[in-house]
């Protein structure tokens, strides 16, 4: 949560908190960079004596001056984009929970576990019953959810709209009543999480904060189980036949996502091991640079030909010069006059390579910057994310089934 002379964002509790905390400061070095470029020259023009009586424009200050923007403009819209749409994706989550905003007040509902629904009002503690923890923040029924496993949340509203919001995790969905919005979340360490309501909701909207614990996957599997069970239990449920069946979903589901992970990540080595190393140079390097390469080694090796008969003989090296220059464009003025069709043909055939050409290479630079620009963080954290939530994912559908064969 924020502390006290706090410059900065919160120190990210998710991959996505993660991910905002370094474009946040990835941006500020470059708005910085250029507040101070910017602050130096126009106090050093405001301070300055000098003045130019005689100095109308420079064309190259004017393109320096239009290009740089735009290159700081797309370092910066590129990687925002990038991390917008990553917030949206909620890729194959393993458990749900649903946030229904109400006034003044949330409801949390776990319901991907046997078939029934667990649900709780979570009210915020009022100063006269609070013992420890923080004013205005604290409540009666904290919202559990596992640390470093796939999650989905889904936010929604009985009755105005609310804005569900952990400012520590990046978090911030808003709750529309008759729609539901989802957030994918995944939380990097056990720990309590504070938010607050962030959509005007009436008298009392300072008044229903959020309070989401982090706990371990252990802990919060066999917690919503019995939980369920409960439920199970009030709605004196005795057929026993959803057991097996659980267990055979159970591992239908873990088996197919295994293979759907392993095949996608197989297949996405093997397209940026091909794309990069392969098809990039081979299109790039050999293709288009091959016709330059042979046409830059003859204009070499015919220029230095040039140069040795002209240091022996520089008036018959310079008429043959002339006489050369002079014999290309009377050819090219020939050849426009007798077959203007097959000049025009040849014009457009030539500006439309060209452009097939710039685009494409614009396009392959594009990509690379869009692959680049993919994480802030580095491999190792992305090592350690992967593996860890690949084991509690293992863990949690482990404890699931075991529990679903001890019933």
């Amino acid at each position: 949560m924020s502390l006290w002379s706090q410059m900065g964002l919160q120190e990210g509790t998710s991959v996505l908190g993660v991910e905002v905390q370094g474009l946040y400061d990835y941006s500020m070095f470059i708005i910085v960079m250029v507040f101070s470029f910017v602050g130096y020259f126009l106090l050093k023009v405001v301070g300055s004596s000098l003045i130019g009586r005689t100095y109308s424009d420079s064309q190259l200050l004017e393109f320096v001056w239009t290009i740089l923007p735009f290159w700081f403009l797309l370092a910066l819209g590129l990687p925002s984009i990038k991390l917008l749409y990553l917030m949206d994706e909620v890729n194959l989550p393993e458990a749900t929970i649903k946030a229904v905003g109400h006034q003044w007040y949330w409801t949390y509902e776990y319901s991907d576990i046997r078939g029934s629904s667990y649900k709780f009002d979570s009210y915020m503690v009022p100063d006269s019953l609070l013992e420890g923890g923080y004013r205005l923040l604290e409540v009666d029924n904290r919202c559990a959810v596992p640390s470093l496993l796939r999650m989905r949340g889904l936010v929604t509203s009985d009755d105005v709209i609310h804005s569900w919001a952990i400012p520590s995790s990046s978090i911030k969905v808003d709750g529309v009543p008759g729609r539901i919005n989802q957030i994918q979340m995944c939380f990097l360490r056990p720990g309590v999480f504070y938010g607050q309501c962030s959509e005007l909701c009436g008298v009392n909207h300072s008044f229903m904060p959020i309070c989401v614990e982090s706990v371990s996957v252990e802990i919060y599997t066999n917690w919503i189980i019995d939980n369920h069970n409960e439920v199970l239990a009030g709605m004196d449920k005795k057929d026993d036949s959803w057991t097996w069946w659980g267990l055979l979903v159970a591992v239908v589901k873990a088996v197919g996502r295994s293979i759907y992970w392993v095949g996608s990540m197989y297949a996405m080595f093997l397209y940026y091991l091909f794309y990069y190393s392969m098809y990039i140079p081979v299109k790039f390097v050999v293709f288009s640079s091959w016709d330059l390469g042979c046409w830059f080694v003859e204009s070499s090796v015919a220029f230095g030909k040039w140069c040795l008969w002209f240091s022996v003989s520089p008036v018959e090296a310079s008429l043959y010069a002339v006489m050369y220059l002079a014999g290309n464009l009377w050819g090219g003025l020939v050849f426009v006059v007798t077959s203007p069709v097959k000049a025009v043909v040849w014009l457009v055939s030539g500006i439309f390579k060209g452009i097939v050409n710039f685009g494409s290479f614009s396009y392959s630079v594009f990509e690379a910057v869009m692959h680049s620009l993919t994480s802030f963080t580095d491999d190792s954290f992305h090592e350690f994310v992967m593996r860890e939530v690949n084991l509690n994912t293992k863990k949690f559908l482990w404890i699931i089934m075991d529990r679903y064969k001890n019933g």
